[in-house]
């Protein structure tokens, strides 16, 4: 399943309309992004959906496209 529109609206309002990705491994930043998400961006399952991640807003981040897709469950499969 995917989030729905209601946990997106939340996950975008508590971010503060930032990325909230502080991964690591992601080639983009260190510490956490905090780039501007605008109207593109993408919600992303911490724990992912294939390791039965729930569709909640505790398993949601706001991220900007260019952080999720150096995730290594979504971009990086």
């Amino acid at each position: 399943m995917a989030f729905s529109q209601t946990v997106k609206d939340e996950a975008y309002r508590r971010a503060g309309g930032k990325c909230e990705c502080t991964m690591s491994v992601c080639k983009t930043h260190s510490g956490r992004c905090n780039k501007a998400l605008g109207s593109n961006w993408h919600a992303h399952h911490i724990h992912s959906q294939a390791a039965d991640g729930p569709d909640t807003l505790s398993n949601c981040l706001a991220m900007c496209i260019a952080c999720h897709d150096n995730t290594p469950t979504y971009g990086g499969r």
